[in-house]
């Protein structure tokens, strides 16, 4: 099987299995957690794991599981591939450029930018809003951070969502415009520093490293996909839950300190398709099961999501569940590096949503919908909070 093939295993694996139903996905993970919950797939040629124990091991586990082989060889080294020490020293780096910190400061241009994104919705009741909201709100932030014009940022978000189709399909991002912007976009900045993150990858020293000009140009491309993609699916299927849920909407107006517990339990349980691939670097046992060294292994991280264990009435969406140890951004030393960026955006928007509005439905218009396997559409009412 290609690699090509095997970027689609999931995806293929769900759609053999039981297709496309919440309902009935979260009824074949539950059958295959206390039925196979280690068990090798013939026909794909991996072994699929579906327990949050075994999940939680393989993902951790960097020294017998690695990221390497489940990723387009000529991928660089970047920190969705790289190992240790060269995935510390990554990290290290563009965290310095990246902090907590930083992200929080954020704050007071998110409200602007998403309090001008509303004000359609403000005027006339309705809005289309994954082009209204979703997907401009993170294409102008990451796009603002990293120092792109904003002339260029529709082309960004288009260029997001090729590089997405790419990166899925095993293709090499080389040799294409998004690739040669960005590498025009870095000489300039080597010249010309600007307050943005660019500059700031480029200034980023540890122990007297620095990153390399491709990590930099790879390290943009991945924020860039990451960062407008994810946070585009969390407030979506977030608003179109409080849609259709009027009093999960009427909690969060009434005490928006519910807010982050509600993305998250959105991010546990409106991603249950989620999967992460990791490639046995020796032979090994994992739960009786001998694999073998360049074995694939697929761990159903949206399995272990709905494991009773460690959530209580699972198949409950439930705003104020707590702890939530989901694992949607990943688990270990591969934990997604812009997740604080996607709940801080997706945070402020909907404080800033329930702040306007009294209250949101479905467009029966305009239901959810999906086009070539990415969220394409949701429309919703909006009736304006009244005005002190």
């Amino acid at each position: 099987m290609t690699i090509q093939d095997k970027s689609e295993l999931p995806r293929n694996i769900m759609r053999q299995k039981i297709g496309d139903s919440i309902e009935s996905r979260i009824a074949w993970y539950r059958e295959m957690r206390e039925n196979q919950p280690v068990s090798y797939n013939q026909e794909f040629q991996v072994w699929e794991v579906f327990r949050y124990k075994d999940v939680q091991e393989i993902l951790l586990d960097h020294a017998d599981y690695s990221v390497k082989k489940t990723l387009p060889e000529n991928f660089p080294s970047t920190l969705s591939k790289a190992e240790p020490p060269r995935h510390r020293q990554l990290r290290s780096l563009v965290s310095k450029a990246f902090t907590p910190r930083s992200i929080e400061e954020l704050t007071p241009r998110l409200v602007e930018i998403i309090d001008s994104l509303l004000e359609p919705a403000l005027a006339s009741g309705t809005m289309e809003v994954m082009t209204g909201l979703t997907y401009p709100l993170p294409v102008r932030v990451i796009a603002e951070m990293l120092g792109l014009p904003a002339k260029d940022q529709e082309r960004f978000r288009v260029w997001s969502y090729q590089l997405l189709d790419q990166f899925g399909k095993g293709a090499h991002p080389d040799n294409n415009e998004l690739f040669h912007y960005f590498s025009d976009l870095l000489e300039e900045r080597k010249t010309n520093p600007q307050a943005d993150l660019m500059s700031s990858l480029l200034a980023a020293e540890e122990d007297g490293a620095r990153l390399t000009r491709e990590e930099i140009l790879f390290m943009c491309l991945e924020m860039m996909m990451a960062g407008n993609v994810t946070t585009t699916m969390l407030l979506s299927y977030a608003l179109d839950r409080l849609s259709q849920r009027p009093e999960l909407y009427a909690a969060l107006r009434a005490d928006p300190s519910l807010i982050p517990g509600a993305l998250e339990e959105t991010l546990r349980y409106d991603f249950s398709q989620i999967s992460l691939r990791r490639t046995a670097r020796e032979d090994l046992v994992l739960d009786g099961h001998e694999i073998k060294a360049g074995e694939m292994l697929v761990a159903w991280v949206g399995a272990a999501h709905f494991e009773e264990e460690y959530f209580p009435h699972a198949e409950q969406f439930d705003i104020r569940r707590t702890p939530n140890p989901h694992m949607t951004f990943g688990y270990g030393i591969h934990v997604c590096l812009g997740a604080p960026l996607a709940r801080l955006e997706a945070k402020v928007a909907l404080e800033r949503i329930v702040a306007h509005f009294s209250s949101i439905q479905p467009d029966p218009q305009r239901p959810l919908s999906r086009k070539n396997g990415h969220l394409h559409q949701l429309g919703l009412l909006f009736t304006a909070a009244p005005t002190e």
